[in-house]
């Protein structure tokens, strides 16, 4: 695995190896090909054919059936998402976040389970959930320094990354930098100037939607994690928030889930997308209804490949947002 992606790809789930996604389409495949019996049909009789094609006929009108109830279905979901979407979105722009006074720093705290995936003894690919620390902390004076705090707690730590001395054996690294870029070469930890992000929803996706380069699996997941990076940093004013959140209840596929807890335990309601080109695997974000603000994130395999169970837990964290005086 290459340590300097590890360090900086924030939602830190390491890709599996060619080989490992080789391995699993072609079971998939093989799967899907030889599950599926050969069925003949006896046309000696001209009324059996008669009935065979009937019941061709049927099968058809279940798959269409089917299709067209799943459609329903996805369309109802994205329906729900949208409404408690745009109902955050409200409520963000009524609730008064908090600022920071001269001198002193908005905090965004997560606590983090990320999903690393490594070969056991045995050579088979497996996952194995680390915890982590990290907290950015944005200056009220727009030319002071930002700092990123992070314990890297159980994570492996790349060779790259310089640690706070201690006699404890903690795996601390504080890092400064103007405008939150705290590796050279890497962008802001807000990755988007949230100043030119329009504040009407809709011309917030189309803006968004308009910076597309053929990135992602496809243009909707592009669209969905450009959106929520954003809104994950925890640092969005009420305003900017308010328009990103019916911004994200505009892209197709997009659901909800109603209580949902995050790391800490907090409730609140997941909002993802699952991308059928990465396995069926779904990316979430869990807001608070009552202020539009994430408390949280989490990474779902809805498919049973690489080690993982359906519908388990690859990562998930805990987001705090706070004022504070002083920063490391």
């Amino acid at each position: 695995m290459d340590e300097l992606t590890l360090l900086r790809n924030r939602r830190e789930v390491a890709p599996p190896s060619v080989e490992a996604l080789n391995a699993g389409r072609a079971a998939l495949l093989e799967r899907a090909d030889g599950g599926a019996p050969t069925a003949t049909v006896p046309a000696r009789r001209k009324p059996r054919l008669r009935r065979t094609r009937w019941a061709l006929g049927g099968a058809a009108a279940v798959v269409v059936g089917t299709l067209v109830a799943g459609n329903v279905s996805i369309s109802t979901a994205s329906a729900h998402a949208a409404e408690l979407l745009r109902d955050a979105a409200a409520q963000a722009i009524e609730f008064t976040d908090p600022v920071p006074g001269s001198g002193h720093y908005l905090k965004s705290h997560t606590h983090a389970q990320w999903g690393y995936y490594d070969r056991n003894a045995d050579g088979e690919l497996e996952f194995y959930p680390k915890y982590q620390v990290i907290d950015v902390y944005k200056p009220a004076d727009p030319d002071a320094e930002w700092v990123l705090y992070r314990d890297w707690g159980d994570s492996p730590v790349p060779q790259t990354v310089n640690l706070v001395p201690s006699e404890t054996g903690e795996k601390i690294q504080v890092e400064r930098g103007e405008d939150g870029v705290f590796y050279q070469g890497d962008p802001s930890w807000v990755p988007f100037d949230l100043e030119a992000v329009p504040l009407d929803g809709a011309e917030a996706y189309t803006y968004i939607d308009s910076m597309y380069n053929g990135g992602s699996a496809s243009r909707d997941e592009n669209n969905f994690v450009r959106i929520t990076d954003m809104l994950r940093s925890g640092l969005v004013p009420a305003n900017t928030r308010a328009a990103l959140l019916d911004a994200l209840s505009r892209i197709p596929g997009v659901t909800a889930t109603e209580n949902v807890a995050n790391l800490d335990g907090v409730a609140g309601v997941a909002i993802g997308r699952t991308e059928p080109l990465r396995f069926g695997e779904r990316k979430e974000i869990i807001i608070d209804p009552a202020t539009g603000m994430v408390i949280g994130e989490r990474t779902v395999a809805t498919q049973a490949v690489f080690g993982l169970g359906s519908n388990e837990v690859i990562t998930q964290t805990a987001i705090e947002t706070t004022v504070t005086t002083e920063a490391p």
